[in-house]
């Protein structure tokens, strides 16, 4: 008996799937790759990586800028980072609507807090921790802005910055407070 050997068979199962599979991984990449587009890059998204908000005023800048009080009505003290890359001394006037400014005095070419030596108080706050206040802040060199900052309480790395007491004139040290009824 004589035996024939069959010929390798062209075609078939293994030939569908060669030309199936590079289709199904280019299908796959492009639809993996299209979730890319609809979350964009959070590095590309601006916004401010702390607990307050900032404020420019001209040569003046403020970073962080929050008011530290105990509960509403009571008395607050402003926490931020005072910048001045101007060459002459700035005063930077805060006011809470109907109530008298207090000051702080930004020192040429200098960065401050506003929380060392002498504190920055406002009489009296007109909300409570976790709420927002209208604030008005200005420089003689730059018009008046107008923001809204959170009040927080004073715990965590605030809990060193709660009011004092009643705030008193005082003209020794930067920053400075002024009187405020």
């Amino acid at each position: 008996m004589r035996r024939t050997l069959l010929a390798p068979r062209t075609g078939g199962l293994t030939t569908s799937l060669r030309h199936v599979f590079p289709v199904a991984a280019l299908g796959a990449a492009l639809a993996l790759s299209a979730c890319s587009t609809q979350s964009p890059t959070q590095t590309n998204v601006s916004y401010n990586a702390a607990d307050g908000v900032p404020v420019d005023l001209g040569d003046v800048k403020l970073r962080d800028l929050v008011v530290i009080s105990s509960g509403k009505d009571k008395p607050g003290v402003l926490s931020a980072a005072l910048i001045n890359t101007g060459a002459s001394e700035q005063r930077v006037a805060f006011a809470l609507p109907n109530a008298s400014p207090v000051e702080a005095v930004a020192r040429p070419h200098s960065e401050q807090q506003l929380s060392d030596g002498t504190q920055v108080q406002l009489a009296s706050v007109p909300a409570s921790p976790g709420d927002v206040i209208t604030l008005t802040v200005q420089s003689p060199n730059a018009p008046a802005v107008v923001v809204d900052v959170p009040v927080l309480s004073p715990s965590g790395y605030y809990a060193t910055l709660g009011a004092t007491a009643a705030p008193a004139q005082s003209t020794t040290s930067s920053p400075t407070t002024t009187a405020t009824p």
